[in-house]
Order: C-alpha cells, then structure tokens, then sequence
C-alpha cells in the first residue's frame, strides 16, 4: 500500500491506495472488417522530393512489407507541412471507408507527429497534383482487428488528427464517411522536428459496399470514454443507408456493471441517408473516480437488427486540483559538479528565469560525469514553508536520452556557497497534476525522494509535492539520464510555498490492518484539533472537531474510509 503527504492551506496529508494510483483505463473496441484492400501503386510528396536513400524509398510506405520503412521526405528536409497524395490502381472504383497506417514511435526521433490532415479525390488525372483533394467527413481513429493496443493519444478537429505524445507504435485505422468513386488519398502531415520526415512502415486503404437500400445503423459495439467528472457522454450513430431514413423509437439502458451513474438517455428520432448522430447519455460518477459501464438497447427500423445492444465505457480521472501556494524567487543557481551551461541561448539561468520560452542544458556540452547536482536559492533574507517543485521538461530529454532520475532535497541553510549548504531529503513525495500542469503525468516510478522516469514522452509542466519544509532557502536536484552527454534539458523550474501554520507537522501515514487510513501528527497535550478530509483540494468536510492532543504526537484513524477511493485528503487543524 503506497502513502503520500501532501499540505495545503493548512496542514493536510493525502492518501492513495496504490491499487487505485492514477489508472488510465483504455479500452478500444475491436472491430472486425470486411472490407476490401485497395492497391495504392503510385505516389508523390509535394513540396518533396520523396526519399530516395536506400532501404528508406518513399515507395516502402505501400509496398504491402511491414518490415520496411520510410522517411517520406529527403534527409535535411525543413518545409512544412508537407502533402503525402497517394493514387489507386488505374481503371478501379473504390468506396473509401478506411485507411490505415503503421507509424514508428517517435517518429524515428524526429519529433512528435503534430498533425495530419485527411482529404480524398475522385479525379483521375495523370499528375497527382493536378487533381483536386477535398476534405473526408466524420473522421475518428478506431481499433480495428490487427490494429495496436492502446490507440494513439490524439485530439480529432474536423480532418484533422493533432497527435499529442509519441508513443504509439503499429497500426491503427482512421476511419470515415465512405467515400463513392475514390481514386486517391492526400495526408498533408508536419511534425515537431526541425527536419521534416514522417517516418513510417506502411500505410493502407481500404474500400466497402454502402448500403443503397434498407435503413442501416452503424454504431461501434463498444465506446470508451474519459471525463473528470459528471457531464453529458455520448454514442455516436450513422445511417448507412443511401436512400432512406432510419427511425429510432428508443434507446434505453438495460444493463452495465454501473449503470445506476448514467441517466436521461436523448436520442435523434430520425437519421436521413448518411447523417451521422449522438445519443447523449447524463453522467454522474459522485466521488467515484473509477470505470463505469452501462448497456444500452437501440431499438430502431433496421431491417437486420431491429434492437443493438452496444457498450459504453467511461473512465472518470480526478480533475487537476486547483493550486492554492505562492510562487517563491529563486534568484540564483549552480551546477555541481558543473559547470552551469553557457552556451547563448541555453545558459543554466534560464532554468528558472520565469520564461518558459526559453530552456536551457543544465551542463556544458560534452559533459559526461553523472550525476549532477542543481543547486537554486531563494531570495536572500526570505525562508519559505516550501511544499511543491514544478518542472517544465522537454520530451526526450532533446535527444540526450531518456531522463532516469530526479532526486528532491532541501535546504534551510543561509551559506553563500550554494554547495556548502546541507541539504535534506523531502518526505512523502509524489507527483500529481495541478491545474495548469500537463496531461497525461509522466510515467514515473517513485521510491523515497527520487523519481525515475520510465519513458520520454512527457513534454512540460508536472508538479512535485511533498511534506511541507518550514523555513526553506533553496532546493537540490539531483539527476541523471541514459544519454552519453549528461545534459538534462528544461524550460523552467518553479518553488511553490504555502502559509500554513508552522507549530505542528504530520509526521507519519499508513493503512491499519483494517485498511483504514492512520495519520500521526507532532501535538500539544490536551490542545483540540480538527479532523477534516477533501477529494479536490477545494471543498473539505470536517470528520471532527474535538479530538484532544496528546504529549508529543498523536495518531488518529478514519473508520468511515472506504476501501477504493482513489484519492482523499486530509488536514489537520485547530478549531
């Protein structure tokens, strides 16, 4: 069982059952498909040329070989975006309902994939660029047989999918209104990297019959879904049909591990040929921040399957919670064993000038030696009950390999010498994101004070916190990563303080042999404290108000917990 400290306002300690830590629950449907592959067997990138190296051919993007790969621009390329247009074989018809793509991880250390724009043409004009491409309607990314598990982590606009990290890895189906006579596809792509190539194994099209008859609903057997909290969620519906409209006279939810959270199903009453839909569906998880599921029965006038049953899947995350400390001034810093980075443009200051413009190597070029120790002071005459560090990294550590480790300690000392000062270990360290912070955390593994990072995809903004340090005067990292040159790469380091008491402290949490939260505090004898507990930071609820100190500390057990409340608060104060 794995316990976190945590103050804010007033002291507070927050407790998560490690069953429960900050589980993202992904669940794509798989869907089975009957569709045709169409063969591509022509291509051209615009503004180009495609790439021509060796065993890296634009042609490899759909030579049907998974094995190979591609980068569909020329080495040095730095235009963006660039337009990716693919043509058919010559003389065929195709529905056009699907493409598929294998991409790389990464992108072959070229940056994350920001975008890639889908549109479609029916011309047939020798040049590929002479034909005119327009936009395909209702585009999503689904999970297909053979697709990769999880999808990738994407935000749909339109045509468009922005890619938000760079982990995904294998195949996974973009997938849109069928398209009648499609002879050719056009992606017009850019990503992150300053040379412009979007590295892929292979991509596929894929054609099927549009129903030009019967009413015909289409709808995923399964759809998942992540909030932070109660809403409106919703299912989305499609008339296949080409000439007539589908009725639908109900929709009801008839079954669902947790169905009594999803209430006050809406419905469209009519779909006209091709019209897509929503059925919007109420939502309320309470406090419960885990996976709900519900059934629901569409009954309609589909002529094969007069009553669907689908799934719908909805995972509720905490929210971030809303910051309530007091940014502290760091005013100067150094690298040990260093020295600090002075190259313009990356020099170490800028860790910590306030500007998350700039960033900065926290070593000079050709460091080797690991690990390092940042040292960074506070503003000389001031301490400060410290109890949040926020880092602003970049993905990949820019190159220099995956960042391993990052341990927390503090200072009270007032040396000049930022390394004759002593530094402390924090306790209770988690990290945790705050409004402001960026989605998802990074995946970390956290033992004591040190944090080690499992991947390289985080970009930005994640918060530290700890047991609050009274009086305070600067903080330690020390770190290193897998890369030859121990450079770590940021854009910002940030000390956060608050203004709770200082007069007691809680110094120790666990579960009891019952499973109940015990939180232990320093005390004063026969002084009464309050007891309260929150689930955001935000709003908080007194367990009691009358419970008497003991000499020195005093323990204190929460009976009404309940086992899988993904995280809870507490803070102890006087009354």
């Amino acid at each position: 069982m794995k316990v976190g400290g945590l103050f804010r306002g007033l002291l507070g300690l927050a407790l998560w059952p490690a069953c429960s830590f900050y589980i993202l629950a992904l669940l794509p449907f798989v869907t089975s498909s009957s569709a045709e592959q169409i063969n591509i067997v022509n291509g051209t990138v615009d503004p180009g040329p495609g790439r021509n190296a060796a065993g890296s051919e634009f042609e490899l993007a759909f030579d049907g070989d998974t094995n190979t790969r591609t980068f569909t621009t020329n080495s040095g390329t730095t235009v963006a975006p660039q337009r990716l247009i693919l043509a058919f074989e010559d003389g065929t018809i195709h529905n056009l309902s699907r493409i598929r793509i294998n991409d790389i991880a990464g992108n072959d250390n070229n940056g994350r994939m920001q975008q890639i724009t889908v549109s479609v043409t029916t011309d047939t004009d020798a040049d590929l660029n002479s034909r005119n491409y327009f936009a395909v309607t209702n585009l999503s990314v689904e999970k297909f047989e053979g697709d990769t598990n999880p999808l990738p982590n994407i935000d749909i606009i339109g045509n468009t999918i922005e890619h938000l990290d760079t982990a995904h890895d294998g195949f996974y189906s973009i997938v849109f209104d069928s398209v009648p006579n499609a002879t050719g596809i056009e992606f017009e792509w850019a990503n992150e990297g300053r040379n412009k190539h979007w590295t892929i194994r292979e991509i596929e099209a894929y054609s099927t019959e549009g129903n030009d008859g019967e009413p015909e609903l289409s709808v995923a057997s399964t759809t998942t879904i992540d909030v932070n909290g109660p809403g409106t969620v919703q299912v989305q519906i499609r008339n296949r049909s080409q000439e007539q409209d589908l009725e639908i006279s109900a929709v009801q939810i008839t079954g669902g591990a947790q169905s009594e959270a999803f209430s006050n199903v809406q419905f469209p009453e009519s779909l006209a040929p091709s019209e897509s839909g929503a059925i919007d569906i109420e939502f309320d998880n309470g406090n419960d921040f885990s996976e709900f599921e519900a059934v629901l029965t569409i009954s309609s006038n589909d002529s094969e399957e007069p009553e669907r049953e689908v799934t719908l899947i909805v995972t509720a995350e905490p929210p971030p919670i809303v910051p309530t400390d007091t940014l502290i001034n760091i005013v100067s810093g150094t690298v040990d064993p260093g020295p600090g980075r002075t190259a313009a443009g990356s020099e170490f200051e800028l860790a910590f000038d306030g500007d998350i413009n700039t960033r900065t190597f926290t070593t000079n070029s050709g460091t080797t030696s690991a690990p390092q120790r940042t040292l960074l002071a506070f503003e000389e005459g001031t301490a400060h009950n410290l109890t949040r560090v926020r880092i602003n990294d970049i993905a990949g550590n820019d190159t220099n390999g995956r960042m391993q480790q990052v341990t927390l300690r503090v200072t009270t000392d007032s040396d000049t010498d930022l390394t004759a000062r002593t530094y402390s270990d924090v306790t209770n360290l988690f990290v945790i994101l705050f409004e402001g912070d960026d989605e998802p955390l990074p995946n970390v593994v956290i033992t004591d004070n040190t944090i080690e990072h499992l991947d390289t995809i985080h970009d930005g903004f994640y918060s530290i916190v700890f047991n609050t340090v009274p009086g305070a005067t600067g903080i330690e990292l020390e770190w290193t990563n897998e890369g030859r040159f121990k450079h770590w790469t940021i854009r910002e380091i940030e000390a956060y303080a608050t203004g709770a008491p200082i007069n007691f402290n809680i110094i120790d949490s666990s579960f009891n042999e019952n499973g109940k939260p015990v939180i232990i505090w320093e005390s004063v004898q026969n002084i009464i404290y309050a007891i309260d507990m929150s689930y955001d930071l935000n709003e908080w609820l007194e367990i009691t108000d009358d419970m008497t100190g003991q000499s020195g500390t005093t323990p204190f057990v929460h009976e009404d917990f309940v086992d899988g409340t993904p995280r809870i608060f507490y803070r102890v104060r006087t009354p």
